[in-house]
């Protein structure tokens, strides 16, 4: 003869509330859904194996109980490939060391542009500041600058909505 055991969930009082909140609610239990996952950022998976899931009337809304477990899917991708395809991959995704010299030369005129800008009497920090929050010209946030009588909120505003 077979050993058919069937595990017995046990409800505790705090569940048998839940269950009566949710359908004082109007959420309706839903069945046949045997595994509910949900992505979030950079690839991670929120797992529950055995949900208990309650649906809104409308659909749109849904409450999952049980046990959730996280799947990082990159970390996974990362062990699966072999160390030499990885070395291979970052060799090809590197630019070439000509490029980089470009690069920091392009910088180092910008640098020097930059340092031989005329701010006309406005903090350069606050210019830099506007700069990133509205990414207007330097040019531009100077003026804007002057305008509002260096008042870094005043600037953003304008710069924004024009």
């Amino acid at each position: 003869m077979a050993d058919t055991t069937t595990e017995v969930k046990k409800v505790t009082k705090g569940e048998k509330k839940t269950r009566e909140a949710m359908k004082k609610l109007g959420l309706a239990p839903v069945n046949d859904i045997f595994r509910v996952t949900i992505k979030q950022k950079e690839g991670v998976l929120v797992v529950v194996a055995e949900p208990e899931v309650y649906a809104s009337p409308s659909g749109e809304t849904y409450v999952v109980f049980g046990d959730h477990s996280f799947d990082d899917i990159a970390s996974r991708l990362q062990k699966a490939v072999p160390k030499a395809n990885v070395d291979d991959i970052v060799k090809a995704a590197m630019p070439a060391p000509t490029a980089v010299k470009e690069s920091e030369e392009s910088e180092e005129i910008v640098a020097q542009e930059v340092d031989n800008f005329d701010y006309k009497g406005v903090n350069p920090k606050d210019v830099e500041v506007v700069m990133k929050e509205t990414k207007a010209s330097r040019e531009k946030v100077v003026e804007t600058l002057i305008a509002t009588k260096n008042d870094l909120v005043s600037a953003v505003l304008e710069l924004t909505t024009n």
